[in-house]
């Protein structure tokens, strides 16, 4: 784990250049509004990156209580067991710290988390895109698939700070089920359509933040390179991901972390832009990876497309839970430490977007790290032998 006795509890500290910066966004008082944890590059070397500025993970309790409701544990539950583990952990990156300096525009990318997630679940991925140069907009999902969400209803109701939540709807099988979360899939989609929409606002210097912050948004006017936006995503965030990606060309490419297929498995998008999937190893049934092949065969010859698994993973490991609890999945599979897998999977990230977006300029590190831990990952897909608990 990442702390011992008398030091502070994290998550792992993040190994770029800056030492990463994060906030939160909420465009508008309406349940349309769109919620964002914006992380981003602070002006602050990582030498220097200062624990006094750090948060706790979870910005609020109740996203706690319905993470333990989403896997049927009492609230009460969790929180002994994060006891047990030396405590909720803190983000190793400065709240509300200055925006770096640089003549130079931040390339963007944006994050669609997965069914029963949030805006931070995978925070550790988006500090260390953030220390390497990146702004990364992570959005909360109103669509019932995030373990949690709100927003206000009023500027009145915000000043008393009464939250209007959205709970999570559990996932539940049957005859309807591709048909709502295909909706779902949808909504979540438009939901990332009108975070685009924000972005540009935001570089223009027309966007406001209804939430109290230090920061006023007019710092980051001018400083978005949106001429080489990405979209990443995890599990339903992936085929989230795609959808957008086939209705809105202002994305440049995509990101698929361990994609759920099936609320697209009837949709025949079409993607043009590049794309890399980054596969755990016991996530993909057979269902799954054909769809995900539909997409690797079916792209033009000018157009990449990069597949990748890695070995002794599964699908938690793209998220923050490993490094906070251990793995939860998969208890008697031999797993790949914790660290390991998030490297593999950070550096796989930054070398595709340089051959893509030619940003970061160089990745001789990511290129060495990944020549090193070769044997720990495949070119490919893996079919998981063990049939998971899900008709999906």
């Amino acid at each position: 784990m990442w702390w011992s006795r008398g030091v502070l509890k994290h998550l792992p500290l993040p190994l770029g250049q800056y030492a990463p910066a994060f906030m939160d966004i909420m465009s508008d008082f309406t349940i349309d509004s769109t919620f964002i944890r914006l992380y981003y590059p602070s002006s602050t070397p990582n030498t220097q990156n200062d624990a006094t500025k750090w948060t706790k993970w979870s910005p609020n309790e109740y996203y706690l209580q319905s993470m333990a409701h989403l896997v049927s544990h009492w609230g009460t539950v969790l929180k002994a067991v994060l006891w047990l583990y030396g405590g909720e952990p803190n983000v190793p990156a400065m709240w509300e710290a200055e925006l770096m300096q640089s003549n130079s525009k931040i390339p963007v990318i944006m994050f669609s988390h997965g069914f029963g997630a949030t805006r931070f679940l995978s925070s550790t991925v988006a500090i260390e895109l953030a220390s390497r140069g990146f702004i990364v907009a992570s959005i909360e999902h109103k669509d019932s698939s995030a373990c949690a969400t709100y927003y206000y209803e009023s500027a009145e109701k915000f000043e008393k700070d009464e939250k209007t939540w959205i709970p999570h709807e559990k996932m539940k099988f049957g005859p309807d089920h591709y048909k709502i979360r295909n909706t779902q899939l949808r909504r979540r989609a438009n939901e990332i359509i009108r975070l685009i929409d924000l972005l540009y606002k935001i570089n223009s210097g027309e966007a406001s933040n209804i939430l109290k912050s230090s920061i006023d948004l007019s710092c980051f006017k001018d400083r978005l390179d949106l001429s080489s936006l990405s979209m990443m995503g995890h599990s339903f965030g992936g085929a989230t991901s795609m959808l957008a990606m086939s209705l809105d060309d202002r994305i440049k490419c995509g990101i698929i972390l361990d994609g759920w297929m099936f609320p697209l498995k009837e949709d025949n998008l079409t993607i043009k832009q590049p794309l890399i999937f980054i596969n755990t190893q016991t996530f993909h049934i057979e269902s799954n990876i054909n769809v995900i092949c539909k997409y690797l065969n079916k792209n033009p010859a000018y157009t990449p497309r990069e597949i990748y698994t890695i070995k002794h993973t599964t699908h938690e490991s793209q998220t923050d839970t490993p490094h906070i609890l251990g793995y939860w999945l998969n208890w008697f599979m031999p797993k790949l430490d914790p660290e390991e897998g998030t490297n593999i999977n950070n550096h796989m990230i930054l070398r595709f977007l340089h051959k893509n977006i030619g940003f970061p300029t160089d990745v001789t590190e990511s290129e060495d790290y990944l020549k090193e831990e070769a044997e720990k990952f495949v070119e490919g897909t893996i079919i998981y032998a063990h049939m998971p608990k899900r008709k999906l």
